[in-house]
């Protein structure tokens, strides 16, 4: 592909040079995280802008909102998602609103936004009704996120049960991507088995499905109250965060660890905690650093 993108830059194929930097772009986000996918977004928008293909650069900047904020880059995200809504509206590019709204309203979410369930339930309906598989997964998992946190537990559970039924999902790489939060959010409702079958059917083809997968089994095993297995899970979870260069998943990662550590008594738990409470107050994420803090009060309380 690199070759393709290459040759098609010297001979001026100016739209085949940029769709091709937004499939190089997806490709290594799969297998190298988003840092590097956003390098590639970077040289892809500024190409269009040269060229003057305004359709292209508009869903190449919608997939780089998703980097930033697996990146941990939440202001970033949200103050670049307003304008480009209203470029993508006036291209007609629905596609590329249901991503700049997914990523938007699922920062939202994570940040501590409330009522916004109406939101949440049109950004799922926009998703339906266009039958792919990839605008679903980004569009329920953030709806079902949101009005999980506006308390609307039964709409969240049907959306997420709609997702698991939903077949040609389970390769796909935003499925992937929002795996954890996926399960997240089914035991959070009390539903191990919908977090199961969720699960389920995912092969780890690439780095991204793989760390997605074990993250997502850490969690399952903490559900299932198996600390010991769920602590060295979450660490090998959070270790190939790290590499992959997802922060928000390596924070979840560190806070569920914590807790498993926190369950079985050991001396000096707090490590993986502080740096999840830097990597949360750094994303804004409000809820997450909320709980972190009330387990870091506890860890310091003196004991009787």
């Amino acid at each position: 592909m690199r070759r393709a993108l290459a040759l098609a830059v010297e001979q001026g194929l100016g739209r085949d040079a940029a769709i091709l930097h937004n499939n190089l772009a997806f490709a290594t986000w799969e297998h190298e995280g988003p840092a590097a996918a956003l390098a590639l977004c970077g040289e892809g928008i500024e190409l269009c802008e040269r060229r003057g293909i305004a359709g292209i650069a508009v869903v190449v900047a919608a997939m780089r909102l998703t980097f930033l904020a697996a990146g941990g880059r939440s202001e970033d995200a949200l103050a670049d998602a307003l304008p480009l809504a209203e470029r993508a509206q006036t291209a007609g590019d629905a596609a590329s609103l249901i991503e700049i709204h997914s990523v938007q309203l699922g920062l939202v979410g994570k940040r501590g936004g409330g009522a916004q369930a109406a939101a949440a339930a049109q950004l799922g309906a926009t998703a339906r009704e266009t039958g792919e598989p990839q605008m679903m997964a980004q569009a329920f998992a953030a709806a079902a996120q949101l009005m999980l946190a506006d308390g609307h537990n039964e709409q969240a559970k049907a959306l997420l049960e709609e997702l698991e039924r939903t077949s040609g999902n389970r390769d796909d790489t935003y499925y992937a991507a929002h795996l954890s939060e996926l399960v997240r959010c089914a035991l959070a409702l009390g539903n191990p088995a919908l977090a199961s079958r969720l699960i389920a059917g995912v092969e780890p083809r690439t780095p991204l499905q793989q760390h997605a997968l074990a993250a997502s089994r850490a969690a399952l095993a903490e559900a299932a109250g198996d600390h010991t297995t769920a602590a060295v899970a979450y660490a090998e979870a959070a270790m190939r965060w790290r590499q992959f260069g997802d922060v928000p998943e390596l924070a979840y990662a560190l806070l569920g660890q914590e807790h498993c550590l926190v369950a079985l008594g050991t001396p000096g738990a707090d490590g993986p905690l502080s740096e999840a409470r830097e990597l949360f107050t750094a994303m804004g994420y409000a809820p997450a650093l909320d709980e972190t803090d009330a387990m870091l009060q506890r860890a310091a309380a003196p004991t009787s």
